[in-house]
């Protein structure tokens, strides 16, 4: 019993403090994905004003 106490006490610090930091990564991953996501739809929003920006430049050119 006393080998079992003296294990979970030199080893359950160490356990715990990879618990807090998987959970804390998860966390700081979730945020930075869902800032990825916002960033994304914006430039979607843009890219397809770029687009109409370059058909109508094409449309004005010359044809070959």
């Amino acid at each position: 019993m006393e080998d079992m106490l003296q294990y979970f006490l030199t080893q359950g610090p160490f356990a715990a403090l990879f618990v807090w930091m998987l959970i804390h990564t998860q966390k700081r991953n979730k945020e930075r994905e869902d800032q990825l996501y916002d960033t994304l739809n914006e430039f979607a929003k843009r890219y397809d004003i770029v687009i109409e920006k370059l058909d109508d430049i094409k449309s004005r050119l010359p044809p070959r």
